[in-house]
C-alpha cells in the first residue's frame, strides 16, 4: 500500500492505494497519527505553540481493501481526533473526513459501525471544504 499526501491550507489529505489489510494497517495507522499531530513551529514564530490541522480528509476512492485491522487504525485515529485526545492541556479536535469512498469500503466502515461516526462525502473538493470549516 503506498499513501500520497497533500495539504490545501489548513487541510491535511491521505490518498492510500490498494489494500488496507494486516499487511498495510500498521503504516496505515503510523500516517494516520502523525498527520492528526501537531506541525512543528514555523520558524519564523519559534515559541508559538505546535498547530494540528483543523481537519483530515481521507481520499479512499483506490483503496481496494478494507479488512478488520484497517478499521482498527481508522477507529485509533477517529479516538485521536476527538478534542482534547493525547494531551491533558485539552487540544481542539481534528476533524476527519472521508472522500470517494467506493461501494464495497463503504459496505466494510457501515458494517463496523464507522459510518456513523465518519461524515463521507463523494468528491475531494467537497471533504476538503467540510474538513476545513470548524
Amino acid at each position: 500500500m503506498q499513501i500520497a499526501e497533500e495539504v490545501r491550507g489548513d487541510v491535511t489529505i491521505l490518498r492510500p492505494l490498494g489494500p488496507i489489510d494486516s499487511a498495510a494497517a500498521p503504516r496505515f495507522e503510523a500516517r494516520l497519527i502523525a498527520a492528526l499531530a501537531p506541525a512543528a513551529s514555523d520558524a519564523a514564530a519559534p515559541d508559538a505553540p505546535a498547530k494540528a490541522p483543523a481537519g483530515l480528509v481521507l481520499d479512499l476512492s483506490a483503496v481496494t481493501q478494507l479488512t478488520p485491522a484497517g478499521l482498527r487504525s481508522l477507529l485509533l485515529a477517529v479516538r485521536q481526533a476527538r478534542p482534547g485526545a493525547g494531551n491533558a492541556g485539552g487540544r481542539a479536535g481534528v476533524r476527519i473526513v472521508l472522500a470517494a469512498v467506493p461501494d464495497p469500503i463503504r459496505g466494510a466502515l457501515e458494517e463496523a459501525g464507522l459510518a456513523a461516526l465518519l461524515e463521507s462525502h463523494g468528491d475531494l473538493d467537497s471533504a476538503v471544504r467540510a474538513a476545513s470549516q470548524q
